[in-house]
């Protein structure tokens, strides 16, 4: 009896020791920064398809940097749609002002539909 005693005693050491481990690697995980990278290569962003594509990437990059910051936040002083917001603004930054003003023109460009008879 008294060995299971001191094996029982043992393993609840070990356990409670465990504990406080496990919430150092979560805290650590948590810490660390959470980046996408979104290709441009081959996009001619003055096109209107490309741009979609490009739109598509930012808000695909989005939703994972933004799920994985949402999982970290314990805070609760999170939102998805500000920090979709947020990625769109630095991915709009980080362009030259030449693939902003071909992407400004896409948006503007509208598709025209004719019907023929």
């Amino acid at each position: 009896m008294r060995k299971f005693i001191t094996s029982l005693t043992t393993v609840a050491t070990l356990t409670l020791a465990a504990v406080p481990a496990l919430g150092v690697l979560q805290a650590a995980h948590a810490a660390e920064p959470t980046t996408a990278t979104v290709s441009l290569l081959g996009l001619d962003l003055s096109k209107p398809a490309q741009a979609a594509e490009f739109s598509a990437r930012v808000d695909a990059a989005a939703q994972d940097v933004c799920g994985a910051m949402a999982r970290n936040n314990a805070g609760g002083d999170f939102t998805m749609a500000g920090c979709k917001v947020a990625i769109r603004q630095q991915a709009s930054a980080q362009l030259t002002k030449q693939q902003r003003q071909g992407l400004q023109m896409a948006a503007r460009a509208t598709s025209v539909s004719v019907a023929a008879r």
